[in-house]
């Protein structure tokens, strides 16, 4: 994702014991302790396993419709929110690995199921001229986006991708705190304690020796990746790395309020038509 955004709007004015335009932790917020903790302010804004569930049936329930009225019948598969839940690390890999007990079954590998029936694995069976139903062409909009645009309708417009550069953003700038960068070379001083020679933990993740596009997972990547974890929490490299995006992201929303009220506003209407749709399939009432 290209960063274009200028950063100067995420930095809260510098105070005593940070460099001048770095973010100030809440000094009443404790240190996070555990991955459960990794909670930060964008996530009100952000769609929940259940409510990508609730929207993603929503929409499927729509195509469906929208395909039987073009001769197409399709089952595209249900969204269910412990299958999202697993495939979705959310900020448990924000800062990298942090989990000590997935570093120890995974090592650097992501802990996830096998991938869930996306729409273009269950899409690609279907014949040619289903599919461009399903998908539409410069000339008439496909069955996909006309139930997109079915649940949008009525509800308030909101910039989502412009959420999520914020969200890369901070994420970006965090890392260059001061608290940051001093929790980094402690992670690499006791990294070198336990035989582990790299200057940061991108480093590590991204050795050579591990092909984390491979299911493979060797006990040299599962020990490194343990020892990784274990020095992330031992240096205070987490909590300082949370403590300061946690900071810029409440700068970031109360400097937009309008926009984060859009967001809010704009998920808060689409769950509702969505809740609609689903509630009306199960009465037998689809309009």
């Amino acid at each position: 994702m290209l960063l274009a955004a200028s950063s100067g709007m995420l930095l809260l004015t510098g105070v005593a014991g940070c460099s001048a335009g770095e973010p100030r932790p809440q000094a009443s917020a404790p240190a996070v302790t555990s991955v459960a903790q990794l909670v930060l302010p964008f996530d009100a804004y952000k769609t929940t396993p259940e409510q990508q569930a609730i929207l993603g049936n929503a929409h499927n329930l729509l195509v469906v419709r929208c395909m039987r009225k073009r001769g197409v019948t399709i089952e595209p598969p249900a969204e269910d929110p412990a299958t999202i839940a697993a495939v979705e690390p959310g900020n448990s890999r924000r800062y990298g690995v942090v989990d000590t007990e997935a570093a120890r079954r995974y090592g650097y590998h992501l802990a996830r199921p096998p991938s869930p029936d996306t729409t273009r694995s269950w899409a690609a069976k279907l014949p040619k001229p289903a599919r461009h139903r399903l998908y539409g062409t410069a000339a008439d909009r496909g069955c996909l986006d006309r139930a997109a645009l079915a649940l949008e309708r009525g509800a308030r417009k909101a910039d989502w991708p412009w959420l999520a550069l914020q969200d890369s953003l901070t994420l970006e700038q965090s890392a260059k705190h001061s608290s940051v960068t001093s929790a980094v070379q402690r992670w690499q001083s006791c990294m070198s304690r336990q035989g582990h020679s790299y200057p940061a933990p991108e480093a590590a993740i991204g050795d050579s020796r591990w092909d984390l596009e491979k299911s493979t997972v060797t006990e040299d990547e599962k020990q490194t990746a343990t020892a990784d974890t274990q020095c992330k929490w031992a240096s205070g490299l987490v909590a300082a790395w949370h403590a300061a995006d946690a900071a810029l992201q409440r700068a970031v929303v109360r400097d937009n309020a309008d926009r984060f009220a859009a967001l809010r506003a704009n998920l808060e209407q689409r769950l509702k038509r969505a809740s609609s749709v689903l509630a009306a399939h199960e009465s037998g009432d689809v309009g």
